[in-house]
């Protein structure tokens, strides 16, 4: 026999002898599970409810009518804020009780003037002066001749007729007032004195249709008021 056949008889051996001595621990253990059969309780659960049956509508029926107005209410705007709405009814015609007070009201406080403390005003230095308000002189709107750069001179007048009605005198004399303007025109102004009323239209006319040379103030054109005693010839 060789070496390989001896070792592999001697590991055959031994599992036989494993398995034999496995068999006989497991025929010599007792059994000792039991196990009870007990009756199951069984619970009754309700029917559940039948489904409601389709009511059939004839095909001849009308559709019911539309809801009343009264019922149709309008959907709350939830971004508004509720209101408080009453909804007791208030007579008109009903009298109202009017109250009165037999207690007259309480009379006001006196207002009491509290003194203010008065403040003194800084003194002034010597130093500062009080500005001084330089006032133009107001440009006339009239002169007199003596303020004039000349005499105005008469340039025209218009030409009158001596009155019949005057027989006792062959020449008279109005002096009146008259206003020389910027362009040499002449306008009246009053009578100052006559020596004949009928001679008094006829220096009227003079006196408001005559030219004179401009009048003039420092080189400008402007207004002069003269008195002018005119005379009138046969």
């Amino acid at each position: 026999m060789t070496l390989k056949s001896i070792i592999l008889g001697i590991a055959v051996t031994a599992v036989l002898l494993a398995v034999l001595v496995a068999t006989r621990l497991m025929v010599l253990t007792p059994v000792d599970h039991e196990f009870e059969i007990r009756e199951i309780e069984t619970v009754s659960l309700p029917e559940p409810p039948s489904a409601p049956e389709e009511q059939l509508v004839p095909e001849d029926m009308p559709p019911p009518p539309p809801p009343a107005l009264v019922d149709l209410r309008p959907a709350l705007d939830m971004s508004q804020p509720a209101l408080l709405v009453s909804t007791q009814r208030v007579d008109p015609r009903l009298s109202i009780d009017t109250f009165f007070t037999d207690q007259p009201p309480s009379p006001l406080p006196e207002l009491v003037e509290v003194a203010r403390p008065k403040v003194a005003k800084p003194a002034v230095e010597s130093s500062q002066q009080a500005p001084v308000s330089l006032s133009l002189p107001k440009t006339k709107s009239e002169y007199s001749l003596g303020e004039l750069d000349q005499q105005p001179r008469l340039l025209r007048n218009p030409s009158v007729v001596f009155p019949r009605s005057i027989k006792d005198a062959s020449s008279g004399r109005v002096v009146v007032r008259v206003a020389i303007l910027a362009t040499g025109r002449s306008e009246f102004i009053s009578v100052v004195s006559s020596t004949h009323d009928e001679l008094i239209p006829l220096a009227q006319r003079i006196a408001s249709g005559s030219r004179f040379t401009p009048p003039t103030r420092q080189g400008k054109a402007v207004k002069a008021i003269m008195t002018w005693p005119i005379t009138i010839k046969k």
